[in-house]
């Protein structure tokens, strides 16, 4: 079976993505950032169906692809991500392409988020807005959570991919 591993907005997503992505044989990554890669991005009906068209061709062609057997998509959940998250499940079902999705979170603390924004090039407003907006949306939902806090980008990778075995 398939599997899918999705990151839900946190710190270090991508990163890890690259970890896994190195690690994982048979893999493929699809970075929603490619998908929305649009001057200036205004979040619209019009972009979300071409940012939901973006991520559901990507998804359907790796998952119909005999050499891959797992993608990494770190993703967030927050605002209309989650929506369009559905919508591409929903079409995969509907075309009866054989997939399992395991969902993780991958948190840090404040410090260490405002850290890696920083690192990653990220203006003062975007991280602000970030922490305000995403930092806390996920403290209530029930998915594994990794704290990457301590972690290395490698190590969160690693303990992904034994959680994701035993959940076979």
């Amino acid at each position: 079976m398939k599997k899918v591993i999705v990151g839900p907005n946190g710190v270090g997503k991508s990163t890890t993505a690259e970890a896994l992505l190195k690690k994982c044989a048979k893999c493929a990554y699809v970075d929603a950032e490619w998908c929305r890669a649009i001057n200036p991005f205004l979040f619209t009906p019009a972009t979300k169906k071409a940012v939901t068209d973006n991520i559901y061709c990507l998804f359907k062609n790796y998952l119909l692809c005999d050499d891959i057997e797992t993608i990494v998509f770190p993703y967030g959940f927050h605002g209309g991500c989650k929506e369009i998250f559905d919508e591409v499940m929903e079409r995969l079902k509907k075309r009866n392409i054989d997939f399992k999705v395991v969902l993780f979170l991958q948190k840090c603390s404040m410090e260490e988020n405002r850290k890696r924004a920083i690192a990653d090039g990220r203006d003062t407003e975007r991280i602000q807005r970030g922490i305000e907006n995403t930092f806390h949306f996920y403290d209530h939902v029930n998915y594994p959570c990794i704290d990457s806090t301590e972690l290395t980008p490698d190590q969160v990778a690693e303990r992904i991919i034994r959680e994701v075995e035993q959940s076979i």
